[in-house]
Parts: structure tokens; C-alpha cells; sequence
């Protein structure tokens, strides 16, 4: 039962781990002004969405929903998902 224990302990401690806060992927600060052009830090919504993005989607898989939203109108569907889930917890 110690060695069972000794070997899931470590198991446990990464799954328990993965339930915090997740750190944001790392973008340049020109991003997040043109983020804030068209959603301003003055929104509660905004700032979540920003969050939510920089937190499940990397910085080049963002320039590349950008393109493909302004080629084809298509919105990546991560970004999507951060936008309804902070109008949800910020209804203004």
C-alpha cells in the first residue's frame, strides 16, 4: 500500500495542479492595445475576454484567427468560447 501511495502521490499532486489558475501565454503589448481599440479595459467583459484569451489561446494561433476572421469572417472557435463565457459571469 506505501509503494501504491508513493507512486500515485506524485500522479495526484500534477492532476490537483492542473485545477489552479492557468498562466497566460505570453503576448506583446501591441496586441492587447488593438484588443482594447475595439474592446475597452473599461469593460468588464472585455478584461475577461482578455484574460480568457491570452490564457487557451497562444499569441500566434491569435494573429491567425485574426487573419482568418478578417479573410473569411470565420471566428476561432476558442475565442468565441472566452467571449460567451464572460458575458455570462459579466452581464452589463
Amino acid at each position: 500500500m506505501r509503494l501504491v501511495w508513493l507512486l500515485g502521490a506524485p500522479l495526484v499532486a500534477v492532476a490537483l495542479s492542473a485545477c489552479g489558475e492557468r498562466e497566460p501565454h505570453p503576448y506583446p503589448e501591441s496586441a492587447r492595445v488593438r484588443f482594447e481599440a475595439s474592446c475597452p479595459s473599461a469593460s468588464a467583459v472585455c478584461v475577461c475576454t482578455w484574460q480568457e484569451i491570452t490564457t487557451t489561446v497562444p499569441h500566434d494561433d491569435y494573429e491567425a484567427a485574426l487573419l482568418r476572421f478578417r479573410e473569411t469572417g470565420l471566428m476561432e472557435p476558442r475565442i468565441s468560447r472566452a467571449r460567451a463565457k464572460c458575458i455570462e459571469r459579466h452581464s452589463e
